[in-house]
């Protein structure tokens, strides 16, 4: 699944700090580190999600992107974070009743809506 991702990530083709577009050097320490943390709070709403549950997600993961902040330029970071969450709903969270809303979430535009939600309410200042 870290190839599937990391692939995906890279064909965002995110502007790096240093120049160019962000490398796979520079995203798999990240993934390293916050991959675990994201899926596992994403496997936890397999049976179902509150919207608080999805707003600590997207806090999470908002924090995760502001690792990226030595490495990936301003709203990259966020457009890296919206596919990987949105990546792993779609793999980890089966689609019944239940899900069904947080699926459409994740494949439409609103998702990117409620990271950038999520960075005003982690970073008020920022």
């Amino acid at each position: 699944m870290n190839t599937a991702i990391l692939t995906t990530l890279l064909s965002l083709n995110a502007a790096a700090r240093a120049g160019g577009t962000v490398t796979a050097d520079q995203l798999t320490p990240w993934l390293d580190a916050h991959l675990p943390s994201l899926r596992s709070r994403i496997e936890a709403l397999r049976d179902g999600a509150t919207w608080a549950e999805v707003g600590a997600l997207l806090e999470a993961a908002v924090q995760a992107g502001q690792a990226l902040k030595p490495v990936v330029l301003g709203t990259a970071r966020g457009l890296l974070v919206a596919h990987l969450v949105g990546y792993l709903i779609r793999e980890l969270v089966p689609v019944t009743p239940a899900t069904t809303w947080l699926h459409a979430l994740a494949q439409s535009g609103m998702l990117s809506g409620l990271i950038e939600a999520a960075y005003r309410r982690v970073f008020p200042g920022g």
